[in-house]
């Protein structure tokens, strides 16, 4: 399967009374969708890759890191504490 995570952003919700990273996801032919990552995270069976991983957490850098900004956006990347 290709990767169903075609953007990111990050939401503020109200009622939880925090920011929440969203994706907007597509699996097949059916209209995008926008749902939490931790939801599509616990979604049986899907998993993210280890360079998705990888980049949300901040462990990317240099050309891995570029290459990675193209296909996950660079809006939500965690900077690593060593900056």
């Amino acid at each position: 399967m290709n990767n169903p995570i075609k953007n990111t952003r990050k939401m503020y919700y109200k009622y939880l009374s925090k920011n929440v990273t969203e994706v907007l996801v597509q699996f097949s032919d059916e209209e995008p969708a926008w749902i939490p990552l931790s939801t599509y995270e616990a979604i049986p069976g899907v998993s993210l890759s280890s360079e998705e991983s990888r980049y949300w957490n901040g462990e990317l850098e240099g050309e891995e890191f570029e290459n990675a900004l193209q296909k996950y956006g660079y809006e939500y990347t965690q900077i690593p504490s060593r900056y």
